[in-house]
């Protein structure tokens, strides 16, 4: 593996070993009664088991030869990204969960990677519902409700 994918491995490394030190500080709790850190903490496990094996693989292919800067299209859709993801922090308690997360889909499934409008709002519509459904009634979280209700 090039030095690179190398070092991002690390880093992740660390992210995930920060993560489980945070979330073993809240209440773990076991899989039957799950505290508020147990999510945290195993989604933080799997980032340092996947950033070792990226570690332990012996090095393989040549060096990428990536350019260091992105070309003006790539960069006006990562601008784009990030912008919405901001665009959805600051919409999701006026709009709520469900229509905020739909509309935050639908752009990266046709903006940051192209998709016909057919697979954009059914990839939408199925993401932000069982979402919805996982978070809201089975798990019970609470999530914005928007001025419709849900």
């Amino acid at each position: 593996m090039p030095t690179r994918e190398r070092v991002a491995a690390a880093v992740l490394l660390l992210f995930g070993l920060a993560g489980a030190v945070e979330a073993a500080r809240l209440t773990v709790g076991e899989p039957s009664r799950p505290g508020p850190g147990f999510f945290p903490f195993w989604l933080a496990v799997a980032l340092c088991l996947v950033s070792l094996a990226l570690l332990a693989l012996p090095p393989r292919g040549r060096p990428t030869t990536a350019p260091t800067t992105l070309e003006p299209a790539h960069r006006a859709r990562a601008v784009g990204t990030l912008l919405a993801g901001v665009a959805y922090a600051f919409a999701l308690e006026p709009l709520g969960f469900l229509a905020t997360t739909f509309l935050f889909l639908a752009f990266l499934f046709r903006a940051a990677e192209p998709q016909p409008w057919v697979v954009s709002v059914a990839l939408s519509v199925t993401t932000a519902v069982l979402t919805y459904v996982v978070f809201k009634m089975w798990l019970g979280v609470q999530l914005p409700s928007g001025p419709w209700g849900f």
